[in-house]
């Protein structure tokens, strides 16, 4: 890797948001982290459907299913791995970096 992990829960100012709103994170931020992490290694076109899938499941189980997916919806239009971006697929990577081979 390039450059250390970091996270800022989730994105978009849903963290700030909600923790402001409630006075607590999201009941689903852990996933958000777990995801940053997947987003963060890079890999696979696969990888990241998996990684996109699973916080839209994670999120949609803790009873929030709307937000599910609109959250599912932003990161797979906002999370490419050519966009010069720091929350893109593989941004633990120098930018460009596009997706790498799948194992499977």
């Amino acid at each position: 890797m390039d450059y250390p992990f970091t996270t800022d829960g989730c994105s978009g100012g849903m963290t700030y948001v909600w923790s402001t709103a409630f006075g607590r994170s999201p009941p689903w931020n852990d996933l958000c982290i777990e995801h940053d992490r997947a987003y963060w290694a890079g890999g696979s076109k696969r990888d990241r459907r998996i990684a996109d899938r699973a916080l839209m499941a994670g999120v949609t189980t803790n009873g929030h299913p709307i937000f599910a997916f609109l959250m599912w919806a932003a990161v797979r239009i906002g999370g490419h791995p050519l966009l010069p971006t720091s929350w893109r697929w593989g941004y633990g990577y120098h930018w460009p970096r596009s997706y790498t081979e799948s194992n499977n």
